[in-house]
């Protein structure tokens, strides 16, 4: 991890660290927010010294089990914690707390860890720390505290003298350019001119950077704590929350058309100014208008304008709020429109383009839109559909539409399974860590009217963050409490290294992981007495599907030596994104098992497409004179809810380079590339499996071993598919 300071008309004598890779929260590349490099947090955010009271941040590292809510240390002849330390520095340099909390977790996950070596609190802040080195004069905890908030003050103060400047587009060392919009975003990038992580922006290295900064900030410290779908009111206006925005309803009354008075969440004048103004919502769904520019007809459908490209394809629109006759349509700005992106056209031959509920004779609901039919739980239905009743039909009627995905909950609801919580949003299920939450930041009414939901219908939603926002309206006692220093026993541990730079999965993929640790205790470890275990974030096992108990592999491991840990870990095929593991190291004195360290890292795991060759008859030799080889190889679908196109779905195979195979046969292939599509059924969904035929040409190859790669590709969804726990499987032939 290197961080280093630039600056383009004076030398200062300030070193900081660049991107942090992986620390320890569970954070995704894909989020409901919206990252916006360009503005990560206001200068309010960075500056505000006054936004935690000590009591605030000690309740809080208390909360996540943080070793820093038992760390305490002497400043100035006296036993502090390091909630008061934070605090202090805080106030001392005009700095806000919850940035300074945010940096230790971005740097060293000290808020997430529940123990901590004494390097990582050393370097808590990896301040000063560059090449793999570390300047002594900033070592220690205080240290690093007081030299990152009066970093952040200079960087405020001289401004003009850095590479990363309000307005100005400089290029990140990881190829991004940013044009900082205000100043706190300037100063996370002197300080870590790293974006990271963000495939959405083309950055697909592996380091955590501001990226992870923000995630965070946003878990944790954002003022915008209402997000995408939700609705917020003063008691006189609404608005409604969109990609960091809030836009406003032009009147109550469109508000009243697509919700109830009671979704508004009331907000404070403060909780307003914290989002910048979108555009404003003229039109409730379902409206029908007319351009003025273009005199163009559209249907507002939800975030999109439908074209209806003419009269007649206008008089579909029986379910519209307004008349469907073009005369009655109202012609409006263009500029009211600017908001929406332009949807599917609207003609003659739609079906039910603005969509009709309709049940079935075993009062199953099924939303009929655009000639598809998808399934309505009742849960949806109350939700999404206020005051809609369904139209009664047969079957036999429903069965002449093809079946598509169920329809989901609606963005800003709040719903409940086996006794945890989750607001949707942007589509995705964002878990609530403590209900309390709900009621301090959204009202008790949110937690009690939330909706009891199936498994089933949670899932229909994928992952997003955690909600775990600290509770800064707690006030400072009369008296504050000390804590004695942390003590330390014969076992001790320092994490060495742990392949970081690998750390980047697909789902399902599998990949050797080695840890390696210094025995700083005077205990000499002995096998099975000392052991490495990886789990996730507060529990017993890892999804990443690894040992309970992983062993050293040198006989012994006395004070000062090395121990090595070897372990396969394989990805889940149901989560992905930046994903918290934790390694804790492990002794045992009799029945008595007690950590000796423990380290929270992220291990990257990227959304895929994931799939399983379960039979093939490919031979392990061939001749160079043989006619062409018929093969035959079975694949199983192995995602949770991707459906394979036959007609799309490309096995590809390649030489090693990528280049084109030495077996490609001309007269059966489809392309160079493309050695078959599934044959047996029109569509490979979760679990099914799919079958292809093709040929291996063998005829002309050099004798010696030869390679297969081959590959599986989504060609509708431009996707690759990871193959049998990799982004290929390799084959080797031996040619005589």
């Amino acid at each position: 991890m290197q961080k280093k300071l630039r600056s383009l008309k004076v030398s200062i004598t300030i070193v900081a660290l660049v991107a942090t890779v992986f620390v320890g929260l569970p954070i995704q590349p894909v989020s409901a927010r919206v990252f916006n490099p360009h503005n990560i947090i206001t200068d309010d955010e960075m500056f505000n010294k006054s936004s935690l009271s000590k009591a605030a941040i000690q309740t809080f590292l208390e909360r996540e089990n943080s070793v820093l809510a038992r760390y305490s240390t002497v400043l100035n002849g006296q036993v502090l914690k390091t909630s008061e330390i934070i605090w202090q520095t805080g106030q001392k340099f005009g700095v806000n707390p919850k940035f300074l909390l945010a940096t230790l977790e971005k740097e060293q996950g000290l808020i997430h860890s529940s123990q901590a070596t004494e390097k990582a609190l050393d370097w808590a802040t990896g301040y000063s720390c560059y090449g793999g080195t570390c300047k002594e004069k900033h070592q220690g905890l205080v240290n690093q505290l007081e030299a990152t908030a009066e970093t952040q003050k200079i960087y405020q103060q001289r401004a003009a003298e850095f590479g990363f400047r309000v307005g100005v587009a400089t290029k990140s060392f990881d190829g991004f350019e940013v044009v900082p919009e205000n100043q706190a975003t300037a100063n996370l990038f002197i300080y870590t001119p790293y974006v990271g992580y963000s495939p959405e922006l083309g950055i697909t290295q592996p380091y955590g950077g501001n990226r992870l900064f923000w995630r965070v900030w946003q878990r944790y410290f954002s003022n915008q704590k209402y997000l995408d779908g939700q609705v917020i009111t003063d008691g006189t206006n609404y608005w409604f929350i969109d990609a960091n925005k809030k836009r406003k309803f032009a009147s109550a009354a469109i508000f009243n058309t697509d919700y109830q008075s009671s979704a508004a969440i009331r907000v404070t004048a403060k909780d307003l100014a914290a989002y910048k103004d979108g555009e404003q919502i003229y039109f409730s769904h379902g409206t029908v208008v007319r351009a003025a520019g273009s005199n163009q007809l559209f249907l507002i459908d939800e975030k999109t304008k439908r074209p209806i490209l003419d009269e007649t394809a206008l008089a579909l629109l029986s379910d519209v709020r307004l008349a469907v006759t073009g005369s009655e349509v109202p012609t409006v700005p263009d500029s009211q429109l600017a908001a929406y992106t332009v949807g599917p056209f609207i003609t003659t031959t739609s079906l039910y383009p603005q969509g009709k509920l309709f049940k079935d004779e075993s009062d199953s609901v099924f939303l009929l839109k655009d000639g598809i039919k998808k399934p309505v739980d009742p849960v949806v239905l109350q939700t999404k559909f206020l005051n809609q009743l369904p139209e009664t039909v047969t079957s036999a009627t429903l069965a002449s539409y093809p079946l598509g995905e169920p329809v989901k909950i609606p963005d800003g609801t709040f719903v409940t399974n086996s006794s945890k919580y989750y607001l949707i949003t942007d589509g995705e299920r964002m878990r609530i860590e403590d209900p309390a939450i709900i009621d301090r930041v959204y009202g008790a009414a949110k937690r009690t009217g939330s909706f009891a939901i199936s498994a089933q219908l949670l899932e229909l939603h994928p992952a997003g963050d955690v909600i775990d926002y600290i509770d800064d309206t707690l006030t400072d006692p009369a008296t504050p409490t000390t804590q004695p220093p942390t003590s330390y026993s014969n076992y001790g541990a320092q994490l060495n290294t742990l392949d970081t730079a690998s750390l980047v999965m697909a789902t399902g993929q599998t990949q050797k992981l080695t840890a390696t640790f210094t025995n700083t205790g005077s205990t000499t470890w002995q096998p099975g007495t000392v052991w490495l275990t990886m789990t996730d974030q507060n529990a017993q096992a890892s999804t990443f599907t690894v040992p309970a108990k992983i062993n050293f592999s040198e006989l012994q491991v006395a004070r000062n030596q090395t121990a090595t840990f070897t372990f396969d870990i394989t990805a889940p095929a149901d989560k992905s994104g930046l994903l918290t593991q934790q390694f804790t190291l492990q002794y045992t004195n009799g029945n008595q098992v007690t950590p000796i360290t423990s380290i929270a890292k992220f291990i990257i795991v990227k959304p895929g497409i994931s799939a399983e060759i379960i039979q093939h008859d490919i031979p392990v030799a061939v001749r160079n004179d043989w006619r062409p080889i018929q093969i035959t190889m079975k694949i199983q679908n192995t995602s949770q809810d991707i459906a394979w196109t036959a007609k799309k779905t490309a096995l590809e195979i390649y030489d090693p380079n990528g280049g084109v195979s030495p077996f490609y046969d001309p007269n059966d292939w489809l392309k160079t590339e493309v050695a078959a599509i599934p044959i047996n059924q029109p569509t490979i969904g979760p679990g099914e499996v799919g079958e292809f035929r093709f040929t291996l040409d063998p005829r002309g190859i050099p004798k010696g071993l030869t390679v297969l790669n081959v590959k599986l590709h989504l060609l509708d969804q431009e996707k690759e598919v990871f193959l049998s726990g990799g982004s290929s499987w390799l084959r080797e032939i031996r040619v005589d």
